[in-house]
């Protein structure tokens, strides 16, 4: 009868194997796991990110160029635009577009010899977490584009495996804390509520990965936890507990000191 409320595992077995071979994948061309040791998870901090001023497009050159450096990549020719605007969806002070067009949060594109081009949406630019989380997700698509195997499911899954890259070079509070955004908005004339999803993945599955990443680092949960919006400080302790789990099985001969 206890078993009744026994709570299930926020991924499933399929899901939480895949996430591992993920991790194997990119720790197998990235390095090793001496490489991945001698890195830091990315916080939301002056230590990370000490820009100021306007948010204008030199604040997202400057803060894309502190992404780039964070993810290793500061050396990689990469140019960075900005996207145009949405049409505006409101008509008239009472009506609205309803399904009107979104450009995505940013976009990546191989330019052979000259690098890669990254864009990204304007709305980013009142988001500065969004931003790095966009930044972060585009550089991940950048960094796997070169390995010389597909992810764990092919090509088909590469968006969705570039959400847990950008997490594996140590973005993972940013693409937590930004995966689902809820405001309210004003321009004077209307007022009203609006939300928007970020990313391809869940925020449990981004977590887990945070998880296994900081595990395999050496870093405790509490360093993500205090980070963390306080609605998810809960789903990353679960998530930690289920990842060492696995991490105990594959790993059983690992020290499980970090695993508090």
């Amino acid at each position: 009868m206890l078993g009744w409320f026994r709570k299930e595992a926020l991924l499933d077995a399929e899901l939480t194997a895949w996430q591992f071979d993920c991790f194997d994948w990119l720790l197998r061309h990235t390095g090793g796991l001496e490489a991945l040791r001698s890195r830091r998870l990315i916080l939301p901090t002056p230590e990370f990110f000490p820009q100021r001023g306007r948010h204008d497009t030199a604040f997202a050159e400057a803060v894309f160029q502190q992404v780039k450096a964070h993810a290793g990549m500061a050396d990689w020719p990469c140019e960075l635009q900005l996207q145009e605007g949405d049409p505006n969806p409101m008509v008239s002070p009472h009506a609205f577009v309803e399904g009107a067009p979104q450009s995505p949060a940013g976009t990546y594109r191989t330019m052979g010899d000259e690098g890669a081009l990254i864009t990204y949406h304007p709305n980013q630019l009142a988001n500065p977490p969004a931003l790095v989380a966009t930044f972060a997700h585009e550089l991940a698509h950048y960094r796997t584009a070169r390995f010389p195997e597909p992810p764990p499911g092919g090509w088909d899954v590469w968006e969705i495996v570039t959400d847990l890259a950008a997490v594996y070079l140590g973005f993972g509070v940013f693409l937590a804390n930004t995966r689902f955004q809820f405001g309210h908005f004003s321009d004077g004339r209307v007022s009203g509520w609006r939300w928007r999803q970020q990313g391809y993945v869940s925020e449990p599955e981004v977590l887990h990965m945070q998880a296994i990443v900081s595990m395999a680092m050496g870093v405790p949960q509490q360093q993500t936890l205090t980070h963390l919006k306080p609605a998810l400080r809960g789903i990353y302790k679960r998530v930690w507990r289920e990842a060492a789990l696995v991490l105990r099985r594959r790993q059983p001969e690992a020290s499980t000191s970090i695993e508090k």
